[in-house]
């Protein structure tokens, strides 16, 4: 392999990328939007996009029975031990954790010392749980036909311990979103224009016709863009102190969210003849790469298609890495996952550049 060549590449992209003003603010957008959210949303994280209740309890315990009854059972699931309700909880699959034992159904709750748990995630405003435990406090009362005041047993509510930042919740949110988002830019976007830039100026053709191997050309075009995506997601989490403690997991999964996007702007610059073809290919994808991880908990239809995307599950991995306790999440599947996607999308891409090279 030719590294002068590679390197050539990149000093070309590096000084053409200086003097485009479109590369420049999209440098700088996902930096300032970072900076606006980090200060503006300090709000709490609504919770009324998660879905589920999860619970450890028989499903014949009469406290499940009642909420089945009031058309709760969709939102219901069902765990046999901690540990798996609270890794739920931190992925944020469920909205908390209740566990049941079977006191709730006797009518003389004073006769068991046991009592009530409920699980929170961490980050949750004080009025949120203060909600949750009035809420199911008055679910409780209902089942047992107890008045005020206190209940005559233990009922706790504990956060979930899996935070490994003292991040905001809003910031839980926003980050991953925003460096997904500088992913998409350059990726989608900002890439292939200055590919089709130079189709348009007749330089494209000029580099194909030197003796130069697909690999080559991918791997040049690749190290500019790759270069670009990554000092912005640094800058971005540098000058908000959003590091972390799993830098070197966060770097593994941002650096190949990079990767896939350049691969697939690649075949975006072969497919699109102009830049206003960049422009509508190009955004299409990075709206519904943006959009579909933000919003998979908002309603089913979106859930289901959810995992079609990778974007899904490069934000999930960014978010367990910034935010939470690796020990209590697996980063497992979004690993291989994004793993088995960027190498298809690079496989894509050698094969449109081996087939077609420079036009005719």
């Amino acid at each position: 392999m030719n590294h002068k060549t590679i390197i050539a590449i990149f000093k070309k992209d590096l000084l053409d990328g200086m003097r485009n003003y479109h590369m420049i603010l999209m440098f700088l957008t996902p930096i300032i939007l970072s900076l606006l959210f980090s200060n503006v949303l300090s709000g709490s994280k609504s919770t009324s996009t998660l879905p589920e209740i999860g619970v450890i309890s028989s499903p014949q315990q009469p406290m499940i029975e009642s909420l089945t009854k009031k058309g709760l059972s969709g939102k219901i699931v069902f765990y046999q031990n901690k540990h798996d309700l609270e890794s739920a909880i931190l992925e944020g699959k469920i909205r908390f954790g209740i566990i049941l034992p079977e006191i709730i159904s006797n009518k003389s709750p004073k006769k068991h010392p046991q009592g009530i748990t409920m699980l929170y995630p961490p980050h949750i405003p004080d009025f949120g749980v203060e909600t949750l435990r009035a809420t199911f406090e008055k679910e409780i009362r209902e089942q047992l036909g107890l008045n005020p005041p206190p209940l005559p047993f233990k009922f706790e509510l504990l956060p979930v311990a899996g935070s490994s930042s003292i991040s905001s919740a809003a910031a839980d949110s926003i980050f991953p979103i925003l460096i997904v988002m500088a992913m998409g830019m350059v990726g989608f976007l900002a890439l292939p224009m200055s590919i089709v830039e130079e189709r348009e100026k007749g330089t494209l053709n000029a580099i194909f016709l030197t003796p130069l191997k697909t690999s080559e050309f991918i791997l040049g075009k690749t190290l500019f863009s790759f270069c670009l995506a990554l000092a912005t997601i640094c800058i971005m989490l540098t000058v908000n102190g959003k590091w972390g403690n799993n830098i070197a997991s966060l770097a593994l999964i941002a650096g190949m969210g990079v990767l896939m996007t350049i691969f697939i702007g690649l075949v975006v610059a072969r497919v699109a003849q102009t830049q206003a073809s960049v422009n509508a290919i190009g955004t299409m994808l990075f709206l519904f790469f943006q959009i579909v991880p933000s919003l998979q908990h908002t309603s089913e239809t979106v859930r289901k298609i959810a995992p079609l995307f990778p974007s899904t599950y490069i934000f999930s991995g960014l978010r367990k890495t910034m935010f939470l306790d690796l020990e209590k999440v697996s980063l497992a599947n979004d690993l291989s996952m994004i793993f088995c996607m960027t190498s298809a999308a690079y496989l894509i891409s050698w094969l449109v550049y081996k087939l077609k090279k420079a036009d005719k």
